[in-house]
């Protein structure tokens, strides 16, 4: 988890290393930093995902820095897609082996009432 603008951020080492990266190349001692194009940009919730991105109006700052929010918000949101998606996976094969043991013991069971009928016609009819 990592801060940007005072608020928490989910970000990746690839992702906070470019961060810092535009940070740095749009830093004009003393004058600008960096960081501060970043301001009043984005929403994010306790977990540090980014909810909206808001177009800069009253501020300055750079497509650069605009299309970087919204490629960390996609990512963010496709990271939470796909964990979704593994969870929902390894459910599903979990809930597939339990029915094929089910089949197989409903399966070994209708085989021996099978049997069971056959002895029982058999000793009703001789024959």
């Amino acid at each position: 988890m990592r801060i940007i603008d005072n608020k928490k951020i989910d970000l990746n080492n690839d992702e906070w290393s470019l961060y810092q990266e535009i940070c740095k190349a749009y830093t004009q001692e003393p004058y600008r930093k960096g960081e501060d194009l970043f301001q009043d940009l984005f929403e994010s919730d306790d977990n540090g995902i980014i909810l909206f991105v808001r177009p800069p109006r009253t501020k300055f700052t750079s497509m650069e820095i605009y299309l970087f929010l919204i490629s960390v918000m996609n990512n963010q949101h496709i990271r939470i897609m796909e964990s979704t998606v593994a969870a929902l996976v390894r459910e599903t094969k979990d809930n597939i082996a339990m029915i094929a043991e089910s089949a197989s013991e409903i399966l070994t069971e209708a085989k021996q009432l099978v049997s069971k009928l056959k002895a029982v016609e058999i000793a009703k009819d001789p024959q």
